[in-house]
C-alpha cells in the first residue's frame, strides 16, 4: 500500500547535470538524507575518477551506499535493491525524508518496477549458457528468440545482439521467459513504502559538455593519474577495468605506453560525452518530472515547488 504521508525523492540525470550539488540543497531544506545511486561510487577505492560528494557534504548531510564495497566485492543490482529499501524505511522512521540521487538510470529503474532473482546456484550456468550463445549469429538468435518469448521480440531489434542473447540466456537458465520475470516482482519497490516524486534533470546538452571539460580537467589536477597508478600497484587493474567508470582503463593505457596524456584526456571526454548522450535517451523514457534549467537555483526551486504541492 502506498503511505501519501512519506514523501520519496528520486533526482536522477545524466553526468554532469548537477545532481551532487542540487540534492544536496534540496536536503538542507527538508531535512533530508542523501542514498547514493551511483554505481561506480559504491567502490572505497575509486575516488577522483567517480567525482563522489565531497567530505564536507557528506559529514554536513548523511550521505549512503558510498565508499561501502572494494573493487573485489561481488555485488549485484537485486542486494542493492534490498540495502536501499531497507534504508529507505529508516530514514522514514527518523522522521527525514529520503533522496535517492544518481545517474544509473538501470538502478533507479529496478527501485520502481522491481527485478527478479537468479539463485547463487544457477550463476554457474548462466556462465555456460553465455559462452554456447556468443558463438551463434545474431539473426540465428533472432528467430529462437521469437519462438521463445513472440512477446518480447516485438521490443527487440533484430541487430540488438545484447538485448537478444540476454533474453535467450534468461529462459535457458531459468525456464521461463523475459516476459514472465517482468511480470514478477521478487524484492519491494518505492512505491509501496510512499509517494516518490522523480526529478529528471535535463540542462542544455552543451552545457553539459561544458561542465563534463571542465570535470575532467579537474579529476587531472586532483592526481587521477597518481590514483591510479597506485592502484595497479596494488593490483587492482583487473577490477578497474572491468568495474571502473570511463577514464581508469584509458588511464592504465596510458601508464602501460600506449597513448600520451593529451590523446587519453581527448579519448576520456569523447567517450564521456558519448556516455552522456546515451543517459539522455533513456532518461528521456523514464516517467518523472523533467527539471529543464540553466543553473542550480532554478532546479532546486522547480523540485522545492512540487515537493511542497504534490
Amino acid at each position: 500500500m502506498e503511505h501519501p504521508k512519506n514523501k520519496i525523492l528520486i533526482i536522477g540525470g545524466p553526468t554532469a547535470s548537477g545532481k551532487t550539488e542540487i540534492s544536496f540543497e534540496i536536503a538542507k531544506k527538508i531535512n533530508g538524507e542523501i542514498i547514493s545511486c551511483d554505481s561506480r561510487q559504491f567502490y572505497k577505492e575509486i575516488n577522483i575518477g567517480t567525482d563522489k560528494p565531497p567530505e564536507w557534504m557528506r559529514k554536513e548531510i548523511p550521505h549512503y551506499f558510498i565508499d561501502f564495497l572494494s573493487l573485489k566485492d561481488e555485488f549485484d543490482v537485486f542486494e542493492y535493491n534490498n540495502l536501499v529499501i531497507k534504508k529507505v524505511n529508516e530514514i522514514i522512521l527518523n522522521n527525514k525524508v529520503p533522496i535517492i540521487v544518481g545517474g544509473s538510470g538501470f538502478y533507479v529503474r529496478t527501485l520502481l518496477k522491481g527485478i527478479f532473482y537468479l539463485p547463487l546456484e544457477l550463476k554457474e550456468k548462466q556462465k555456460e549458457i553465455r559462452e554456447k550463445l556468443e558463438k551463434e549469429k545474431t539473426e540465428d538468435l533472432y528467430e529462437k528468440l521469437k519462438k521463445i518469448d513472440p512477446e518480447i521480440i516485438e521490443k527487440i531489434h533484430p541487430n540488438d545482439r545484447y538485448r537478444i542473447k540476454r533474453a535467450i540466456e534468461v529462459y535457458e537458465v531459468t525456464g521461463k521467459n523475459m516476459t514472465y520475470w517482468r511480470n514478477q516482482k521478487y524484492c519491494k519497490t518505492l512505491n509501496e513504502i510512499g509517494k516518490v516524486l522523480y526529478f529528471i534533470l535535463m540542462r542544455e546538452r552543451n552545457q553539459i559538455y561544458e561542465r563534463i571539460e571542465k570535470r575532467i580537467e579537474r579529476m587531472f589536477n586532483n592526481n587521477w593519474i597518481e590514483e591510479v597508478k597506485n592502484l595497479k600497484e596494488y593490483g587492482y587493474e583487473k577490477f578497474l577495468r572491468e568495474k571502473g567508470p570511463i577514464g581508469y582503463k584509458e588511464i592504465l593505457d596510458f601508464l602501460n605506453g600506449k597513448n600520451d596524456f593529451e590523446e587519453i584526456k581527448k579519448i576520456i571526454i569523447k567517450k564521456t560525452k558519448e556516455y552522456v548522450r546515451k543517459q539522455i535517451i533513456w532518461f528521456r523514457k523514464e516517467e518523472g518530472y523533467f527539471i529543464n534549467f540553466l543553473d542550480n537555483e532554478e532546479a532546486i526551486e522547480k523540485i522545492l515547488k512540487i515537493y511542497k504541492n504534490d
